[in-house]
């Protein structure tokens, strides 16, 4: 259903079209400004056409301690870095994003995107940028309304992203110094005047001299602890230092990190500004980087839903000891956003078993912790009903539409967002003195609408992701595409008692056999803690564009069981897609999933019985080291188109496959289905190194080989292909101003027909709360080989970035490609423009 594509160099943004093209040498032409005028008053954007993409969507839990940011993606990505370390207004994260994708398909990567979130506003933060063609590759931008504290939960390789925001706190107690005889208590003394400090350790009891590292301190540094209270409750920091510069405390933690895996660097300045520490439900003490190398880190965020609708299933049916036991469990798990949720019904699972103390203790650490969070309301009625209960138990039990003293029932559970963005987008090119050519002229509105409910036995989400692009171009240059494009259109519906989950309408799954986007349904089945069944029918919707596919149908089933070892996690699956009543695919296969402490791999079969061929194998890893170099690779084999029997249609005479069917037999379709298909390799390795925590560097290899195809059917072959690259970038923060960015990259690639090397500046600049540019430019020289000639090409670009609030922007962006060929015969010059202009808005 969905095609893979060998990624070649690209200019971004700008794409360049000769002047022979089918439309002629047509004379300059100009949009019409009034006509657009009359559809909607325009403002900027830039790069964003389509408010469903790579961000498929994300989740804000404000705690006591930290807020954290849930940011789900369509497709499984590796994470690489971040800049700045570890506070800033603008946090810039480098993934490397797999063909795994739950979105329509891998090609999803190509597309950038900006994003709010619901509640947004809880973590100071303003949006979320993704951009794929980037100088450092492909990287996710947090913009925060003024400068923050944060943490990246690294996850290596998953479909989501996790940020914790640390809210402000008032200043520490003065520190104390540690003594040298064993089991002494410290003496406190005033907290060295410092630059930087490395914070060691925390706990809720003094540190004594057994807790020192054995270290050799460097001159003009010591060991000692400092005091900060946070909800309530006594922290004691273990720290060194002071040292002049983040260099230097960098020099010092991997001589620590054996001892001290969480240890991190402050400005001693900001020494109360964060905590390391988290709270549990039982009140220990739990460090997120800690609990990461426990067996309960290896549950995945997948895992944590199952055993969320587990504990709910057993509260439904009564059973309220299991119920707390799995809620217990939830609670221990690090690096997700359902504590909050968790906490809460395990104070009801409490209530309900008549542990009416214990719910009590539950109900108040909630509000303790999550003063602001959705549950607040909720669980404030009930603590005031179980205690009005308690002192008036002959009256019988608080109406469940007022709690005592006329306290209004709960509020909805309903939760809704919308976005809604219209840009305009006009491309232009021109070879040598020939006339303009306007080859794109065209308004697109995109509009998002989430429903979401979430009850104590089921839970309720819908969604509608459509855009409509008005084509402005005089009515004989208009292409014959469908204007209107619907990425997402269904209901989804989770039953806790029975463990069953549907979804009907359009929708996406790159999982279990399933190519991408497709209508139909989807139904799965918890059978228990570590199975999930799953079986789907529908048809295939190759694009966001395409209606539904009435040549072509599908089922298939499949088996999830994990975690296995707490690490590794299975799958196995059986489809099959027919296309006008002859088998398209027939295909069993296998997943795995491993998610180690510091490494990770994914991996993929999918074997063709029908055609006996392998139709694609994937394999996914990154290891990250004690020194904070990280390395990943990739291989990707796979059909190009993926391998089906519709493939014969390619290159043929005709226009259905029921009339290719008219002319040959099935066995003669099928080979002919395997004779278009081409096989594609891709080979990708690279590593990230942080040199500093604002400046870091990544380099990055990748080869793609394509085979050729033979003839027959009346269709000529065609001859293999191969492309390569080499690249190199260093990306540094914040160093003219806070929230900057700059990025220069060199890169090498090669492939059959040329050579390029090209060098790109990127840079990002604020300029007070509201506006932000974005310069840049890229210098090519191509060497073809068809003719032996050089080409010079020059892209530089602008883009402007205003925030009229939190909930509006508008953006301009503009671009200009000129080109230099030299051959034997003549020299050609080309130039090419765009500019994209809109706005976008959230509710």
């Amino acid at each position: 259903m969905s095609q893979h594509r060998i990624r070649h160099s690209r200019i971004p943004t700008i794409r360049l079209r000769p002047a022979n093209r089918a439309m002629g040498s047509e004379r300059r032409r100009s949009i019409g400004w009034r006509r657009l005028a009359e559809i909607f008053p325009l403002f900027a954007v830039a790069t964003v056409f389509a408010a469903p993409g790579f961000i498929s969507g994300s989740q804000i839990t404000r705690g006591a301690l930290y807020t954290e940011i849930s940011i789900q993606l369509a497709c499984v990505v590796e994470y690489l870095d971040h800049l700045p370390a570890n506070r800033g207004e603008r946090l810039r994260i480098n993934l490397q994003a797999t063909t795994i994708c739950s979105g329509v398909s891998p090609t999803i990567i190509e597309e950038p995107q900006s994003y709010r979130p619901q509640d947004a506003d809880a973590a100071n933060l303003v949006e979320i940028d993704y951009e794929s063609d980037t100088a450092a590759g492909q990287t996710l931008t947090l913009v925060f309304s003024e400068a923050v504290r944060y943490d990246v939960v690294h996850q290596d390789t998953s479909n989501s992203v996790t940020v914790r925001v640390f809210p402000s706190v008032p200043s520490a107690a003065a520190p104390k110094e540690i003594s040298g005889t064993p089991g002494m208590r410290v003496q406190r003394e005033p907290e060295p005047e410092s630059s930087y400090v490395i914070n060691l350790s925390s706990s809720r009891q003094p540190h004594t001299s057994l807790d020192i590292p054995d270290v050799v301190l460097s001159p003009g540094t010591k060991l000692f602890e400092s005091e900060i209270e946070l909800a309530g409750v006594s922290w004691y920091r273990l720290r060194l230092g002071p040292f002049k510069n983040t260099s230097e405390a960098e020099a010092q933690l991997p001589k620590l990190r054996d001892r001290f895996p969480t240890a991190w660097i402050a400005r001693d300045s900001e020494a109360a500004d964060i905590t390391d520490t988290n709270l549990s439900a039982s009140g220990d003490v739990v460090s997120p980087y800690i609990a990461t190398n426990s067996a309960l880190a290896s549950i995945g965020l997948d895992q944590v839903d199952v055993l969320m609708s587990d504990a709910r299933r057993a509260i439904v049916a009564g059973e309220t000891s299991r119920a707390v036991q799995i809620y217990t469990k939830v609670l221990q798990v690090p690096n997700h956003d359902r504590h909050p949720e968790a906490l809460e019904y395990l104070a009801l699972a409490r209530e309900k078993a008549g542990q009416t103390a214990h719910a009590k203790a539950e109900y108040q650490r909630y509000l303790s912790l999550y003063p602001d969070g959705d549950g607040f309301p909720r669980v404030s009625q009930r603590l005031v009903a179980l205690v009005a209960g308690d002192r008036q138990a002959a009256t019988g039990p608080v109406s469940s539409g007022t709690v005592a003293g006329g306290a209004p029932a709960q509020p909805s559970a309903w939760r809704f967002q919308t976005f809604f963005s219209q840009f305009y987008r006009r491309d232009a090119n021109q070879q040598n003195d020939e006339d303009q050519i306007i080859s794109q002229s065209a308004l697109y509105s995109d509009v998002n609408l989430d429903a979401r409910r979430r009850g104590e036995r089921f839970d309720f989400s819908s969604r509608l992701s459509a855009g409509y692009r008005s084509d402005m171009l005089p009515e004989e240059q208009r292409s014959n595409s469908n204007a209107l494009r619907v990425s997402y259109a269904y209901a989804d519906l989770a039953d806790a008692a029975t463990g069953l989950r549907g979804r009907i309408g359009r929708q996406s799954r790159n999982t279990g056999g399933v190519l991408g986007r497709f209508d139909g349904v989807n139904l799965g089945y918890q059978l228990s803690e570590r199975v999930l069944l799953n079986t789907v029918i529908g048809k295939p919707a190759y694009s966001a564009s395409s209606s539904i596919d009435s040549s072509r149908s599908f089922y298939g089933a499949s088996i999830d069981y994990g975690p296995v070892l707490e690490n590794l996690e299975l799958g196995m699956f059986y489809i099959q897609q027919n296309i006008e009543g002859i088998k398209d695919r027939q295909a069993v296969g296998a997943e795995f999933r491993y998610f180690g402490t510091n490494k990770s791999f994914w991996g993929m079969l999918d074997y063709d019985i029908y055609h006996g061929e392998l139709a694609s194998a994937y394999l996914q890893g990154s290891w990250r080291f004690p020194s904070r170099l990280s390395i990943h690779g990739l291989v990707d084999r796979r059909g190009s188109p993926f391998l089906s029997t519709g493939n014969a249609l390619i290159g043929q005479p005709v226009f259905t496959f029921a009339e290719l069917a008219e002319i040959f037999s099935e066995d003669e379709l099928r080979q002919l289905g395997l004779d278009r298909t081409s096989v594609s390799t891709t080979v990708t390795a690279g590593l990230s190194y942080p040199l500093t925590p604002r400046l870091q560097i990544n380099i990055d290899a990748s080869q793609s080989t394509m085979d050729g195809t033979t003839a027959s059917g009346g269709i000529l072959a065609t001859p293999g292909m191969t492309y390569s690259y080499y690249s190199g970038s260093v990306v540094a923060s914040s160093l003219l101003k806070e929230g900057d960015v700059s990025i220069v990259s060199l890169r090498y690639s090669d492939s059959d027909t040329s050579n390029v090397v090209s060098m790109t500046f990127d840079s990002r600049y604020p300029i007070g709360r509201k506006w932000r540019i974005n310069p840049r430019i890229r210098v090519d020289r191509r060497q073809n080989a068809a003719d032996l000639s050089d080409e010079w090409l020059y892209t530089p670009g602008l883009r402007i970035y205003y925030r009229h609030s939190q909930k509006f922007r508008i953006e301009l962006e503009a671009g200009k490609q000129f080109s230099q060929r030299e051959t034997i015969v003549t020299d050609i010059d080309r130039e090419s423009y765009f500019i994209s202009i809109g706005y976008q808005a959230f509710f």
